[in-house]
């Protein structure tokens, strides 16, 4: 807003400047122009002084005689009309060359006064011309600002709060949706973002699905390929001690099967490394960011959810201190806890805590409803562990191995108690510092 009146200023400045310029330049010109007038209304004058002395013609004769000469030697100082007007006698009389006339008394060789003569110059316009350039000026000052008013409240405000939302679609994938609206310049940029928002949420929600079933997979195959490498290895043995000696095993056979029972221990060997790899491989960005930048991103794009659901909701962060780690990646952490909140929670409140300890930092999310039982909290971060209380509810069981996984990306841990008090559970992600 600053930067937009220091430019409104600038271009105020810029015509006022310009308008000062134009009108000195016409004002140093009328002068100009004046000045030339009285020069040559003083040459004019005494030549006709000299020849009424000279030869006793009458004024107006030679001011008929000579007023052509005069016009074509003097050029645009020549007066346009110069007429005489006798008197008898009196004092004499002296105007300049101002505005368009000047009066000047004509004297007799005896200097006796015998009248005056009026010259009679075009009009001079400079005047009017300053006053319609300025107006000019002012009016195409009050159009540019305006127009340029009308750009930032229409394009350049809305512009600013809609900037930062690609990124964190790119970032956060299932975020909160923009309003709608009918601007003629954002409507179908919104329409579309939001539509994007939408794509990108069910494809996460299905890569999510989808890892899920992947890393079932993979176990299963690592684990399957395990009771045929332990009976491979066991025959084996019995060769190697005799036991089929008699039906024409040799060593050499107990070799090729030894060698082969390796390749398996290889092959589940890479299974596993690829089911830990699928749900352990959090890249990290590491940064510096005020706690208070999590709380309001996390405020933010849970509140209207919330309010839709009627769930009592609030974020409240104790600490303004800037801290180091990946805000992001701990959205995302927290945004999971969130929705196992609202999963099996009963409606009646969820809060998020932000707290600054000597050690590090920490962010809690509690929620109301039905307790885990204290022998199931050991277990509520593995993979595709489920508790007692998710019969009826649909999941895979890895989103708090996600967190989890997230958590120990950051250098921190996560933990979850029973507050039997309140009856709410409460998940707690706390990150040390480096």
């Amino acid at each position: 807003m600053k930067r937009f009146f220091s430019v409104l200023l600038l271009l105020a400045l810029l015509f006022a400047a310009s308008a000062a310029v134009f009108d000195l330049v016409c004002i140093k010109k009328s002068r100009e122009t004046m000045n030339s007038r009285n020069v040559t209304v003083n040459r004019i004058h005494s030549e006709i002084s000299e020849l009424i002395v000279k030869n006793g013609t009458s004024p107006s004769d030679i001011i008929d005689e000579n007023l052509e000469g005069w016009q074509e030697r003097f050029g645009r100082s020549a007066p346009q009309e110069i007429g005489f007007i006798s008197a008898d006698g009196g004092g004499i009389f002296l105007a300049p060359a101002e505005s368009s006339n000047a009066l000047c008394a004509l004297t007799d060789g005896s200097g006796r006064t015998i009248g005056f003569i009026e010259y009679t110059f075009p009009s001079n316009s400079s005047r009017n011309v300053l006053i319609v350039v300025n107006c000019a000026f002012a009016a195409a000052f009050l159009i540019t600002a305006a127009a340029m008013i009308y750009v930032w409240l229409a394009v350049i405000v809305p512009f600013r709060k809609l900037s930062d939302y690609p990124e964190r679609l790119a970032r956060l994938r299932d975020i909160q949706k923009l309003p709608e609206s009918r601007s003629r310049y954002f409507g179908k940029y919104i329409w579309g973002m939001n539509m994007l928002s939408d794509v990108l949420a069910a494809s996460s929600k299905r890569i999510h699905i989808l890892e899920g079933e992947h890393q079932k997979l993979v176990t299963s195959i690592a684990h399957g390929v395990k009771t045929p490498l332990a009976n491979i290895r066991l025959y084996t043995d019995a060769v190697r001690t005799g036991l089929y000696s008699g039906q024409g095993m040799t060593e050499e056979i107990a070799d090729r099967i030894d060698r082969n029972a390796d390749k398996i221990g290889t092959m589940a060997a890479e299974l596993m490394s690829a089911s830990a790899a699928s749900c352990g491989g959090y890249e990290t960005e590491i940064a510096g960011f005020g706690l208070k930048e999590l709380a309001e991103l996390i405020y933010v794009e849970y509140k209207d959810r919330m309010e839709l659901q009627r769930i009592p909701f609030s974020v409240e962060c104790k600490s303004g201190c800037v801290v180091e780690s990946d805000k992001y990646a701990l959205y995302r952490a927290v945004s999971q806890m969130l929705e196992n909140a609202v999963k099996y929670g009963d409606g009646n409140g969820i809060k998020v805590t932000l707290a600054k300890a000597d050690e590090g930092f920490s962010v809690a999310v509690r929620n109301r409803g039905e307790l885990l039982p204290e022998k199931e909290l050991p277990y509520v971060f593995r993979s595709y562990w489920r508790g007692s209380n998710a019969a009826d509810k649909e999941g895979s069981g890895i989103g708090l191995y996600a967190v989890y996984e997230t958590a120990k990306a950051l250098g921190g841990s996560v933990h979850a108690r029973r507050i039997e008090e309140t009856s709410e559970m409460e998940f707690v992600i706390f990150i040390e510092k480096p």
